[in-house]
């Protein structure tokens, strides 16, 4: 399947409209027009161009140049800076993480927009573990992204928008941002609970799934440590984990499939290609790295996007 990418990217941009976009919500519907673009759920546009993200598409290709801009412009909030689904669940740490990832992916570098969304969260993200052990701020409303346990989804999200910022556009606030992001997940040992370390802190965080929209799996935060270049004793029980799940034949097998796609890259419990590409580039890096006695507990800011 890895041969046939290009192919599956072409099915993508054929499923597009006149206009370049996915799966537009007519005015009748509920969430028009707040949601547009976002629902419905892995078809808007959004999901789309994440999707075409995930697959490696070209950076350079303009057709993704016209839905990223529409996106960008209609979930904007001016007032606050940030990519905003108006007043539901303000703000959205997981949804302006994805902004910043594609917007940095398809673009080499955080425009305006994302430059503010990263001043806005360098300020006010929380990193709370079971209690509020910051001071509450206003957001503390938003009792699903900042309850007494920070939502670990907008933690990881944060983390891979900032991964695909180059190193030279990354100012001091945004890499005290990424190592809190980054101390987050290893305080977590990447998918375990840091009360019940034998536990996993998430349902199904331990299976296997691609592409990675909201809630990804611990492969790809694996996957954001190694580009980060993290290396830490406590990453060992998430790759343990991960070596324990490859097949005999070499390859690891989607566990989880995302519904309502565009396309489909892959069937439930069948080797993936796209995983296992995943798979070994961090097996590959960590293959040095896997005992108590070669994994130093070092954060060393990656070079490059």
């Amino acid at each position: 399947m890895l041969e046939n990418r290009q192919k599956i990217i072409e099915r993508i941009f054929d499923r597009s409209d006149g206009d370049g976009l996915w799966e537009l919500i007519p005015k009748t519907h509920k969430y028009y027009p707040d949601y547009l673009h976002y629902v419905p759920n892995y078809k808007a546009s959004l999901w789309t161009l994440l999707l075409l993200a995930e697959l490696e598409c070209k950076r350079d290709d303009q057709r993704v140049t016209k839905p990223l801009e529409e996106i960008k412009n209609h979930l904007f909030d001016e007032d606050h800076g940030i990519y905003t689904l108006k007043e539901d669940h303000f703000p959205i740490p997981c949804l302006n993480g994805n902004m910043l990832y594609i917007d940095c992916y398809f673009n080499g570098k955080p425009d305006e927009k994302s430059e503010r969304l990263l001043d806005f969260f360098c300020r006010n993200q929380r990193f709370d573990d079971g209690a509020y052990e910051e001071p509450k701020n206003p957001f503390c409303s938003n009792k699903s992204c900042y309850g007494k346990h920070t939502c670990y989804w907008g933690v990881v999200k944060l983390l891979k928008g900032i991964s695909f910022i180059p190193k030279q556009y990354r100012n001091k606030a945004v890499m005290e941002l990424r190592q809190k992001c980054v101390d987050f997940v290893l305080k977590h040992k990447v998918c375990y609970s840091s009360n019940h370390p034998s536990k996993l802190m998430i349902s199904k965080l331990d299976h296997l799934t691609f592409p990675n929209f909201y809630k990804g799996d611990f492969l790809e935060i694996l996957w954001l440590l190694k580009r980060e270049e993290i290396h830490s004793r406590k990453l060992v029980p998430a790759l343990e984990l991960l070596k324990s799940k490859q097949r005999s034949d070499g390859m690891w097998e989607l566990e989880r499939k995302m519904n309502n796609m565009v396309v489909s890259i892959g069937n439930v419990n069948q080797p993936n290609p796209f995983v296992t590409k995943r798979a070994n580039e961090v097996l590959d890096y960590y293959k040095n790295n896997t005992s108590g006695e070669t994994v130093q507990d070092e954060q060393k800011p990656r070079n490059g996007s």
